[in-house]
């Protein structure tokens, strides 16, 4: 008996490596936007101790302190406004990734769906010459029951 042959796999496979490629790439995207939100976090949280210092040197008069703080709250202040636009752009990158995944899957599913009607139809004509065959020996042990019994 005869075994299923897909003829499409090796397109099938280059279809799996993609979807298998864009899932990486998506994780990826993540990461970076995980770890920019991290830094962003950091950078808030010195730029909020930084601020604490400088209302603290206020109160206590030292002026001559004032510009050291406000020039490292300015250069914080800076860095997270590049930080918030670097996730902007990594979270629309995020978006792409997910949308080429999307059609990455797509194009694999149809790929599986014509297998699997292949498949069946395959199937469905190995039975269908299994009781072709079955009836022709049905047939042949009638008519030699018939021959050997008309003697």
């Amino acid at each position: 008996m005869s075994r299923f042959v897909f003829y499409l796999q090796r397109v099938m496979d280059m279809r799996q490596q993609a979807v298998d490629e864009a899932q990486m790439y998506l994780e990826n995207c993540r990461k970076v936007v995980s770890e920019l939100r991290r830094i962003l976090i950091e950078q808030r949280d010195a730029y909020l101790e930084e601020r604490d210092l400088l209302n603290e040197a206020i109160r206590t008069g030292e002026h001559f302190k004032y510009s050291t703080f406000e020039q490292c709250l300015e250069v914080r202040k800076a860095r997270m406004l590049e930080l918030l636009e670097a996730i902007r752009v990594a979270e629309q990158d995020v978006d792409i990734a997910e949308q080429h995944l999307l059609v990455c899957r797509r194009n694999l599913k149809v790929f599986e769906n014509l297998r699997d009607r292949k498949q069946a139809e395959f199937f469905a004509d190995q039975e269908r010459k299994e009781r072709k065959f079955m009836d022709e020996q049905a047939t042949l042990r009638h008519h030699r029951s018939v021959f050997d019994g008309s003697r």
